[in-house]
């Protein structure tokens, strides 16, 4: 699916005001969560009835779409920190099972993947329905049965021009697993969103906890639930508004040096650090103001910001599409907090 920028602006400003009954009702298929972190505590809402009989409260989980993209950003920082890679080094030089082609490919840097700047193509990824067989990674990257997307590769760039590109997130995903000999989402797991707290967050194809099904904007529900994102650091993290919340926070954390963070905090600085305007490594960042991503997914939509000066961070999840800036605005509406 197609990146949203709108739902980032909404988060950043939660300028617009609207009537609190647009707000989704109890027994309304839209679920909704919002989280908001202040000095003051963190402030959860919630709302909805996704699946029958299962209203949403705040542990239930949302597909967080390119969201995802965050989490495989802190596990690559992870493996510099460790000393495994290096972000300026060329990615095929640790790839084990695949290898990266086209234009300049032999060059690409794993810094260029993880800021978008790469050239490599696929915006996003569709997904598999409920009876669709699911491909291996290796398929995914090739392009091969049962993989619906075409292979991924580098194209011809200029001057590292910014290029949103799912695929070179998945690149990224098949580093990891050559370098630590562990699934993606096991590593995901015990070396990110455990530490950070966010233990119900999970890069399971089919979660095992209660979870939202999605949505389309008419309405229409998405067949069998939800569709599988078998390209998990692109897409595949189901997780909270509370689980967002916790993993913007980890980065705020390790910039501040705290002896418990994830990161070293010249590391997480240079996480931040804009590679071209406006990206950085797995965060889009106002540089000095604010670090975010978004994401949409076929029936769910997300959004999770932090503020650099003030460290409030705050998080929306939503399980229909077209419906994230409606219950962003109308959380704001209830609560007036700017």
């Amino acid at each position: 699916m197609n990146r949203r920028v709108f739902t980032l602006a909404g988060l950043a400003s939660l300028a617009a005001t609207v009537a609190p009954a647009s707000f989704a009702e109890e027994g309304d298929q839209t679920g909704w969560q919002i989280a908001d972190l202040t000095n003051d505590g963190l402030r959860l809402t919630h709302g909805g009835m996704p699946a029958p009989g299962t209203p949403v409260d705040d542990r239930t989980l949302f597909q967080v779409a390119s969201c995802s993209k965050t989490v495989a950003a802190l596990a690559v920082f992870t493996l510099v920190r460790d000393g495994h890679v290096e972000l300026k080094k060329p990615v095929n030089g640790y790839l084990k099972r695949w290898r990266l082609t086209g234009p300049r490919s032999d060059r690409t840097t794993i810094s260029e993947l993880l800021s978008h700047t790469a050239g490599t193509n696929i915006h996003g990824f569709m997904g598999y329905g409920v009876n669709d067989d699911i491909p291996g990674l290796i398929d995914i990257l090739n392009g091969q049965y049962p993989a619906t997307s075409p292979a991924i590769r580098t194209e011809r760039r200029l001057f590292k021009r910014y290029n949103y590109s799912g695929g070179g997130t998945t690149v990224l995903q098949c580093l990891i697993e050559d370098v630590v000999d562990v699934s993606f989402s096991d590593y995901a797991s015990s070396q990110i969103l455990n530490p950070i707290g966010a233990t119900d967050a999970t890069f399971e194809l089919e979660p095992r906890r209660s979870h939202a099904n999605g949505f389309l904007e008419d309405g229409q529900p998405i067949p069998g639930g939800f569709v599988r994102h078998p390209e998990s650091a692109a897409a595949g993290l189901w997780a909270s508004a509370t689980d967002l919340i916790r993993i913007m926070r980890s980065i705020i954390v390790s910039l501040n040096g705290d002896s418990a963070a994830l990161l070293p905090s010249d590391l997480a600085k240079q996480m931040i650090t804009p590679v071209t305007t406006g990206v950085a490594h797995g965060v889009f960042v106002e540089p000095g103001k604010t670090i975010g991503h978004d994401g949409r997914n076929e029936g769910f939509e997300s959004a999770m910001i932090a503020d650099l000066v003030s460290g409030r961070v705050r998080a929306g999840v939503t399980n229909r599409n077209g419906q994230m800036q409606h219950v962003l605005d109308a959380d704001h509406a209830l609560h007036g907090r700017d």
